[in-house]
């Protein structure tokens, strides 16, 4: 996607007022452009060839089609489509559902606009996003699920995989400072280095590549 072309947005959802809406809000951002709005995922499916958006803002709850299902077929059709799914649902079930059928964003549906924005930007720059509130969720279904491994160390120092594993249990800076009994400052310049090294834009991303790459749980 280069510097000056707008990143291109599309809306899915059944609620005309919230569609609406969230179209108007989103036009408000000099580098966003709205170029689609469906009530379903056939008519986004039917859309897309035609409108041609790097994001599809998708409710995972609609007629006709699911957003699971509408997110699969959309992949499959228009795999460089990054999809960010909403919903009412923090559930781990709707989570890891959408993920696998290839989502690069969660976002629940009362979270505020920021969020969403920020979303966009950091799907379209080919990264995930998943709401902090479903991130714990995400990790502890995936104990179970996968067989780790340690090619952490090709990126992380054992010191700073210490800390993401911290991260990961939802501990604050401070709570890792006693932990693992070094200052507040060190932990911060920790997290710095692990955020440069992962290339993310916070310490939720951090884990969720970390999950993503099998590094954790450890």
């Amino acid at each position: 996607m280069t510097a000056h072309r707008p990143i291109r947005i599309a809306i899915t959802d059944d609620n005309e007022y919230f569609r609406e809406t969230l179209r108007e809000v989103l036009q408000f951002e000099s580098d966003f452009q709205v170029v689609g709005v469906w009530k379903h995922g056939l008519e986004a499916l039917l859309g897309l060839e035609q409108a041609r958006p790097d994001v599809v803002l998708l409710d995972i709850n609609m007629p006709l089609m699911s957003g699971v299902e509408a997110t699969r077929k959309l992949q499959e059709k228009f795999p460089d489509v990054r999809i960010i799914i909403l919903s009412m649902h923090d559930d781990a079930g709707y989570v890891l559902e959408t993920l696998k059928s290839g989502a690069a964003g969660y976002l629940v549906k009362d979270g505020s606009v920021t969020e969403v924005v920020r979303a966009i930007r950091e799907v379209a720059a080919g990264r995930a996003m998943v709401h902090p509130r479903v991130t714990q969720t995400v990790i502890a279904q995936f104990q179970d699920r996968v067989e780790l491994n340690d090619s952490w160390k090709e990126v992380l120092t054992p010191r700073e995989m210490d800390v993401l594993r911290e991260l990961a249990s939802g501990k604050s800076n401070q709570e890792i400072a006693e932990a693992l009994h070094i200052s507040l400052k060190t932990v911060k310049n920790y997290i710095f280095n692990i955020m440069s090294k992962l290339d993310v834009a916070d310490r939720t991303q951090a884990v969720l590549v970390a999950v993503k790459n099998r590094w954790l749980p450890a």
